[in-house]
């Protein structure tokens, strides 16, 4: 094992690095290119109704959460992460290959749920994969974290542009085809090139700890620590302040689901745009986020984790508050910048404050956050769905913007609460 702490971009010289980068943008560009067209393309090639829309997208975070919890679990059971990584990576490749070939409502509906059920365990893995491959190589876990979601926001610049001009070109076909190569290469990537970083295969320690037991362990435990699990539960032990950053997740990422949900209906058909302006739009958006990522990623340790999580709450209220009011191209880029900011801490910061809350259980952590995650998709798919249906695309985000306030509140309330000072002997 590697004992050397590095940071900065010198951690793309270590080989597993490069390779771990290469699956994460093989991945992130397939899903890039996958979820911001499901709205378009269920409405143009299935005919679905945006209540259905939102529906699709709700049942789709169910299957979700489901399989990231059981996945997460027995992937820390199994230890070898990479190919847990690898076959997730093969389902999402059959997920994209259901929206090739099937154009009934329902039967996409269950096999996307199966399929994407499955492969949706991908990122949360990866998350748990990258946390275990800095600690094995010595690198800095906050920044390495946001330096892989770095990647991912490269591959979203890459991504949605190319995954409209491809509909624009070619149709929905191709764009498919395409993203389940990806998704494939991915795959095999993991299987092949990433390291095993299971920890149980690292030498026990000298047999000195054994004396450290009982009431002499528990000492030894910082005054800080999380809670130890309770046998047989994985998930127990929480402390209140990651519970309530569980709702901030849970809304903030039910608005980012609604964003995706929204943003390609309203260019197209609100303010008759065309379809390769969308994918222009949430490539600059990802572009953004990348020096976003970066620099956060750099300054969070010393910023303070939940300070940075307040300010992406803020800063999504100011965009979503902004966006009924953006009719013209040049206004929709220059919201990519606030957008930009509170993405980029939302889809990264708040998966490290959960990973150090469970040092013992990286999988069940990033487990939990993509399960927040997809709970927010179940959320933000269906408030979506029933607000397009009734009052239109433009005031999804007026519900983008209320939710927002409530996931700021809930981290001003209960996030920053203080720990009870210890009782006097």
């Amino acid at each position: 094992m590697y004992s050397t702490k590095s940071s900065g971009l010198r951690i793309f010289m270590d080989g597993a690095v490069t390779r771990l980068a290469a699956a994460t943008a093989a991945i992130g560009v397939g899903g890039a290119m996958v979820v911001p067209t499901v709205s378009l393309f269920l409405s143009d090639a299935v005919h679905a109704t945006p209540f259905m829309i939102g529906a699709f997208i709700a049942g789709r975070a169910i299957a979700e959460i489901a399989t990231d919890l059981s996945v997460g679990v027995l992937s820390d059971r199994v230890g070898n992460r990479r190919i847990v990584l690898g076959v997730c990576a093969l389902f999402a490749a059959g997920g994209a290959l259901c929206y090739l070939l099937l154009r009934d409502y329902w039967l996409l509906l269950v096999s996307s749920a199966v399929m994407f059920g499955l492969g949706g365990a991908t990122f949360p893995q990866m998350y748990a994969y990258t946390r275990e491959l800095a600690e094995f190589r010595g690198h800095g876990v906050t920044f390495f974290n946001s330096a892989m979601r770095a990647v991912t926001s490269l591959a979203w610049i890459v991504g949605p542009p190319l995954a409209f001009g491809l509909i624009a070109l070619r149709g929905f076909e191709t764009l498919y085809a395409v993203a389940a190569v990806l998704y494939a290469i991915g795959g095999v990537i993991c299987f092949i090139g990433l390291p095993n970083t299971d920890r149980r295969r690292a030498p026990a320690p000298e047999s000195t700890s054994s004396i450290i037991s009982g009431d002499a362990a528990a000492a030894d435990q910082p005054a800080d620590a999380p809670p130890r699990p309770k046998a047989g539960n994985p998930f127990s032990g929480l402390p209140a302040r990651v519970k309530a950053l569980l709702v901030t997740i849970v809304l903030l990422l039910a608005v980012n689901a609604m964003y995706q949900f929204d943003i390609a209906l309203y260019i197209t058909k609100d303010l008759g745009m065309d379809e390769s302006f969308t994918g222009l739009v949430l490539g600059l958006g990802s572009a953004l986020e990348i020096p976003a990522i970066m620099y956060i990623g750099a300054k969070a340790d010393r910023i303070g984790h939940w300070r940075v999580v307040i300010g992406a709450a803020v800063c999504a209220i100011v965009f979503f508050v902004a966006m009924p009011f953006a009719h013209t191209q040049w206004a929709l880029l220059l919201l990519q910048v606030p957008n930009a900011i509170w993405t980029a801490v939302a889809l990264s910061i708040p998966v490290t404050i959960l990973q150090d809350s469970m040092p013992d259980r990286p999988g069940v952590a990033s487990s939990l956050y993509s399960s927040a995650f997809k709970a927010g998709m179940f959320l933000g798919g269906i408030v979506a769905g029933i607000v397009a249906q009734y009052v239109g695309f433009t005031n999804v985000f007026w519900a983008c913007a209320t939710l927002s306030a409530f996931a700021l509140l809930s981290v001003l309330l209960r996030g920053n609460t203080p720990r009870p000072a210890p009782r006097a002997a």
